[in-house]
Order: C-alpha cells, then structure tokens, then sequence
C-alpha cells in the first residue's frame, strides 16, 4: 500500500546522503514515516495539541469589586482565602497529553494503544469532571465580602472536552484497524 506522502518522502530521501550503512535506518524511517500518518494518529495528535494548550489558557477568572483571581492548571494567581485545589491539574493535564503522544508511537501494538487510549479517555473524564467541580465550588469559596463574585469561564475549560472525541475517534480507528488485521489472518489461515 504507498504512502500518501511518498512524492514528499523521497525528496526528502534523496536531500539527504545516506551512506551505504544507513540503508537499514532509511527502510525503519520510511517505515514509520508510512504509520504515523494515520488517522487515529492525527486524532491522538489534535487531541495532543489541545491538551497542552491547556497548560497556557486559563480555566476561568474570577472578579469582585477590584480584585480578580485566575483559575488555571496551577491553581488559582492570588489566593485571598487561602483556598486549595486538591485536584493535581498540573499533574494530569501533561500526563494524559504525553500518554496521547506515546499512544501515537505504539502503532505496532494495536491492543496496548486501545488500553492507553481508554485510560485516557477515563483520565479525560475525571480531569473535566474536577474542572467543572472546582470551576463553581471557587466561586461560592471567593466570597469574602458582601461583593458578588463575577466568573467568566477561559478557552482551558473547553479544551479538554474537544480532546474527549478526538480520543473516542482513534481508538474507533484502532479498533478498525485490528478487525481489518484479523480478518486479513483470518483469510490467510
């Protein structure tokens, strides 16, 4: 089956001098390079992407009077009430995006990307789920005057939740991958 990026590929082969020993890391390179551009592989890295944006943007910001306190994966900017986030955010948020990325590395293991992809798809669960529990629980926390608390939600409460899909949808392609696989031995054997 040639790859959809093949004109690209051996342009970049022939750009680079490959002496007469490198012939093996040429074969494993244009190997993987045909893999990794599946689409369960542009699913886990759009879902990838997502996540560690949501390292930069904010979940929410929170105002009263002239004070103005932001909630992100680091917790929140100034803590008036001395108010903690128990939630690990700055742990989990990299974890499940990094376990995206080595998911996209493990094509050759079908079934062990179908594990790491339910695993993150229930981290993305208890990640959104914790989000949204602290993201209405501060607000109730931050009142310490007779001022209403103003909650205006970020793009990093949002981003989380795109990524949820775009996880189903690659283990949806793996999964078709692997009955493709089995049918395949099926008609051999």
């Amino acid at each position: 089956m040639p790859c959809y990026f093949d004109f690209i590929f051996n342009k970049f082969i022939a750009r680079t001098n490959f002496k007469h020993g490198d012939l093996v890391m040429k074969i494993i390179f244009a190997k993987n390079y045909c893999m990794l551009q599946r689409i369960q592989t542009v699913y886990l890295l759009l879902a990838s992407i997502l996540l560690f944006l949501t390292i930069v943007m904010g979940f929410a910001s929170y105002s009263w009077g002239e004070h103005q306190v932001f909630f992100s994966i680091v917790g929140l900017s100034e803590n008036p009430a001395e108010i903690s986030t128990w939630f690990p955010y700055r742990i989990v948020v990299p974890l499940i995006a990094a376990m995206c990325l080595f998911s996209i590395v493990q094509f050759k293991k079908r079934k062990l990307q179908m594990t790491i992809g339910r695993i993150v798809i229930l981290l993305l669960l208890v990640l959104i789920t914790f989000i949204f529990i602290d993201l209405y629980t501060l607000a109730d926390k931050l009142v310490v005057t007779e001022l209403d608390v103003l909650m205006e939600t970020g793009y990093g409460i949002y981003l989380p939740v795109a990524a949820l899909p775009l996880v189903f949808l690659a283990n949806r392609a793996i999964k078709k991958d692997e009955n493709l696989i089995k049918s395949v031995d099926r008609l051999r054997g």
